[in-house]
């Protein structure tokens, strides 16, 4: 019964979410609304696993079309494990990474990281702030306020972000404890944090609609009329001329 042990946790987690969250999200998807209708662009980062979230929500049907991933090789496991894990945790390292993104004042910029403890999302967010965009913190708040910072600021991610969202996972992540085995099993922040954001991208496509004016969401390149929608959608926006990895 482990599988279905699994899923009802998944289960509870998204009712947590629903019924604690809805206020921030609601929040964020109103700043991405507005984002849209000022042609500005919605910056996403997680290091490790973190950054499986960020890569769902680029470039996707379904999904906004001005949201552009914060990506580095040492960063998203393409490195190796352990130097990920390093440079995760080496302070000054993001300095490299986020001067290659044109990040501006009006900006969204949605930091995630189970624990908010290390160098390279409190450096991310630090830097975003500094440069005059608004700061969204994607956090397991049990874990978060559990920890020390590992940061010489001595700050952690919730102490920089102008929103927080909690995606309601305990510390460690791991949901289902099994019998005679000391480490939980079945992480769910990769599951939470995609309802969230996604509830986020949905709620702002709405928003901008009521604004009367068209979000840019993609439609499935493999559907009869997706491409043509695309071409001729996409061709009439100045939203992505900044996005870009490499300036």
């Amino acid at each position: 019964m482990s599988a279905e042990s699994y899923i009802s946790e998944v289960k509870e987690l998204i009712r947590k979410i629903e019924s604690t969250q809805m206020d921030s999200i609601n929040r964020v998807a109103e700043l991405i609304a507005k984002a849209i209708i000022q042609e500005k662009l919605v910056f996403i980062f997680g290091a490790g696993h973190s950054n499986i979230l960020a890569i769902e929500c680029f470039d996707r049907a379904g999904g906004l079309a001005n949201i552009q991933p914060i990506l580095d090789a040492g960063l998203d496991f393409y490195s190796g494990s352990g130097r990920q894990s390093g440079f995760e945790r080496l302070p000054g390292y993001v300095q490299f990474v986020i001067r290659d993104y044109k990040i501006e004042r009006g900006d969204v910029v949605i930091v995630i990281s189970n624990s908010g403890r290390n160098p390279a999302p409190v450096e991310i967010a630090l830097e975003a702030k500094k440069r005059g965009a608004c700061v969204v913190a994607l956090v397991s708040m049990e874990h978060s306020k559990n920890v020390t910072s590992n940061d010489p600021s001595g700050k952690k991610l919730i102490d920089i972000a102008d929103i927080v969202i909690d995606n309601g996972c305990p510390a460690g992540d791991a949901l289902v404890k099994l019998p005679n085995l000391l480490p939980k099993v079945g992480p769910g922040s990769t599951v939470a944090g995609a309802t969230i954001l996604n509830a986020i991208i949905t709620q702002a496509a709405k928003n901008v609609l009521e604004k009367g004016k068209i979000p840019p969401v993609g439609f499935s390149g493999n559907l009869p009329e997706g491409e043509e929608y695309n071409k001729k959608f996409f061709q009439q926006q100045q939203i992505f001329s900044r996005k870009m990895r490499h300036v």
